[in-house]
């Protein structure tokens, strides 16, 4: 195999985006995406009785128009096109996507048992999550949920009483949507398990930075060549993947640990609908390591460092992971809340008047009574009273603070 021209792909992809306004973490997890779309099948961990391939669904969250959630993805697409790996349209029936799959068959040579297999590997780069899943699309929820663990085969029976199979199952997702689509997209049976529980969800409340001529400062060409090059590269990794020993060992009692918090009845991550997801963690993590270990080399072997790293991110991406589902709560005027939230956290400091002249449209005097009473008691916000104006002041505390 010819030698790489970065010591890191990622590294070197957060470096050619660096002239993006998009958050950091958006080009993160896409470059993330990437690494497992050119992966495919082709790389392996062997867990128990079954195998955990690269495969994963993750999802940017940001407010529509300005949490920059479109470039990472478009920018993915180019470089899977560049490589032609299978690429499906944003828009797409449940049919199309199927017949998608079994023209993506192909065969490879397990380099691990030196046996032929087969994989049908496809990728979905969709910009607007609302446009590739529909509206509550139940039926292509389950479907992803089933594609998830890549199958040696998956099957149906058509109207036609005909069995539609495809022989290694691989399917990965890149895409994005505002948090106040979800509540249409998915169906409030859906959040906490299933088709959910496999996402990872990126969420950012705007952009990174402000780029008034993003024709200035752009990459050398060089590095987009070297970028492909190495993509090439990961994409001919095949086998099985290993933890070396301390890793293994590290891993062993992070899941110990976690697994007895679990069965103590603690709860990993606070939101009722991250539940399903905390059982996929280990999945997860693995899932992670792989991808940053065949960012920077070819050999199978997952070092202690490499599953620190995808531990560390995982968590970090965990902090923000509730506020994907806040406008699936049942509770009167959530919706409201959360923009009063993200009011207040953006203005530092506000009045109840201004509050008022701002949301009047939204809830009344009495609703907002009643939120700021809850985010106090949530220690998000303080509230002082401006005897001189006739007033009430809320400052932000933070969430982060409130814990």
């Amino acid at each position: 195999m010819a030698k790489r021209q970065l010591d890191d792909w990622l590294g070197s992809y957060l470096e050619y985006i660096d002239n993006s306004e998009s958050p950091t973490s958006y080009h993160t997890w896409a470059g993330i995406s990437c690494i497992a779309s050119c992966l495919q099948r082709k790389v392996y961990m062997v867990w128990g009785h079954t195998c955990v391939y690269a495969n994963m669904y993750v999802i940017l969250i940001g407010p529509s128009g300005h949490g920059r959630k479109g470039e990472p993805i478009d920018i993915i697409r180019w470089l899977l096109e560049e490589l032609n790996v299978s690429v499906v349209e944003e828009d797409i029936t449940e049919e199309a996507l199927i017949q998608e799959l079994k023209r993506a068959e192909i065969s490879f040579l397990d380099e691990e048992t030196h046996n032929f297999k087969w994989q049908s590997a496809v990728t979905a780069c969709a910009e607007e999550l609302s446009v590739f899943l529909g509206e509550r699309n139940t039926r292509l929820h389950a479907y992803l949920t089933n594609w998830y663990d890549s199958r040696d085969k998956w099957s149906r029976r058509t109207k036609q009483s005909t069995t539609e199979e495809i022989v290694g199952m691989c399917f990965n997702l890149l895409s994005s949507t505002a948090p106040d689509w979800l509540p249409y997209i998915l169906s409030k049976e859906s959040i906490g398990g299933g088709f959910t529980s496999r996402c990872i969800f990126i969420v950012e409340d705007g952009k990174r930075k402000t780029v008034t001529d993003p024709n200035k400062d752009m990459a050398d060409p060089s590095l987009r060549r070297a970028l492909i090059h190495d993509l090439e590269m990961i994409n001919a990794i095949n086998g099985r993947y290993r933890f070396s020993p301390d890793a293994l060992s590290a891993y062993e009692k992070w899941y110990a640990a976690e697994d007895a918090k679990i069965r103590s009845g603690q709860s990993i991550l606070p939101d009722p609908s991250l539940q399903g997801y905390e059982s996929r963690r280990p999945t997860h993590v693995k899932k992670i390591a792989m991808s940053l270990c065949a960012s920077y080399k070819n050999e199978l072997t997952i070092e202690l460092e490499d599953f620190e790293k995808a531990k560390a991110l995982m968590l970090t991406t965990e902090k923000n992971m509730p506020k994907a589902f806040a406008g699936m709560g049942t509770a009167r005027h959530i919706e409201s809340t959360e923009r009063i939230i993200e009011y207040i956290k953006h203005r530092k400091s506000v009045k109840h008047s201004e509050l008022m002249r701002v949301f009047y449209k939204n809830v009344d005097d009495a609703a907002a009574e009643s939120i700021i009473t809850v985010l106090r008691q949530m220690k998000i916000v303080k509230m002082s009273i401006l005897a001189d104006e006739d007033d009430r002041r809320y400052v932000y505390i933070g969430e982060e603070d409130g814990k």
